[in-house]
């Protein structure tokens, strides 16, 4: 268990990852909450006193209380609060803050509630480079893809070959689309050669279902309200995904692996495991454990039934990367670098 200190540090370290990301309206609530959140509500008592890892690594405390006042403010309950966010201008960090901690002792039941949930963003401009590298392993290999996610959240970006893409001079994916990706791009062309998608399962711990109000609600409450492109975004790919909702399993991820990726090859279809920013969430054991799957799998890989393992995931402190192990061979590829909202993309492969 973090110290009350310790606790504090990691809401200034996450509205300093805010500021950077682009979201000034989160950097000054977490910020001016790292100072004056107190014990005179449930919440501020469980979060001060919280079980476990705060930092955003682990179980970011600071976006779940974030997200949790933006749901309320969506919901039209604290309408104090609501007055600092968008469409009205950003407010000065102590005016924010009065108000968020006003809307704390309002509704401060049902937000303890709410830090329950781990942050889930989805964010979809993610497949700004996913899909790229799913064109990538279809131009490779021929076939058609059956995508499996892990970390899947509510498994909007296993719909990315239903999103329009402006990726360099490559115009791909379905141009009707609500979703509109167009990252800068650079280095080398964009993969044109487009997959045919013959499978799509996700999984993650808490799974969110598209077609239930209240799981679309939490998606939304989690991308950042001063974010008007984000928000468009995910309200667009819930429109796609809820008409047909992903096949979902709320599974531990290696468990998951181990009975979805059989070690028998599948002939005719390119098996793809999947995910974006989450790889680093994963405890060590299960990461050894998905890869002995992949492994074992790939061993027995052919031409006709090759394995694809298709990871965008934070390296280092360089930044996120996609990379691709594709079997037969395993070779682990930088297919591209990009930031982690996927504003620009150098494609590398």
């Amino acid at each position: 268990m973090q110290s009350e200190d310790e606790i504090r540090a990691t809401f200034v370290k996450q509205a300093e990852w805010c500021e950077v990301l682009g979201s000034p309206l989160t950097a000054r609530l977490v910020a001016g909450l790292a100072e004056r959140l107190d014990h005179s509500t449930a919440t501020g008592r469980r979060v001060l006193r919280w079980d476990g890892q705060a930092d955003a690594l682990k179980d970011a405390v600071a976006l779940r209380l974030a997200g949790a006042l933006n749901a309320f403010v969506m919901r039209g309950r604290v309408p104090e609060l609501a007055a600092c966010y968008p469409p009205n201008p950003l407010p000065e960090g102590d005016v924010l803050v009065a108000a968020a901690l006003a809307a704390i002792r309002e509704v401060d039941e049902e937000i303890c509630s709410w830090l329950d949930f781990p942050p889930q963003t989805n964010e979809v401009a993610r497949s700004g480079v996913l899909y790229p590298g799913m064109c990538f392993i279809a131009q490779e290999t021929g076939l058609p893809l059956a995508l499996y996610e892990v970390g899947a959240s509510g498994g909007l970006n296993l719909f990315a070959d239903h999103f329009a893409y402006q990726l360099g001079a490559a115009q791909l994916g379905d141009a009707q689309s609500g979703v509109i990706l167009s990252p800068e791009w650079s280095g080398a062309p964009a993969p044109v050669v487009e997959p045919v998608i013959v499978r799509r399962k996700g999984c993650d711990r808490s799974p969110l279902d598209v077609s239930n109000p209240a799981h679309r609600e939490r998606l939304r409450a989690y991308i950042w309200p001063d974010q008007p492109l984000r928000v468009e975004r995910i309200n667009a790919a819930l429109e796609i995904a809820k008409s047909d909702p992903p096949e979902m399993a709320a599974m531990d991820a290696a468990d998951w692996v181990e009975a979805e990726i059989d070690e028998a090859p599948q002939t005719g279809v390119v098996r793809v495991l999947f995910h974006s920013i989450a790889y680093q969430y994963f405890p060590d054991e299960v990461k050894a454990r998905i890869r002995a799957r992949m492994e074992a799998a790939g061993r027995l890989a052919t031409k006709d039934a090759p394995l694809a393992w298709l990871a965008f995931e934070q390296d280092s402190d360089a930044g996120p990367r996609l990379t691709l192990r594709l079997w037969p061979g395993g070779e682990e590829r930088v297919l591209a670098t990009a930031g982690a909202h996927v504003h620009q993309v150098t494609w590398m492969a």
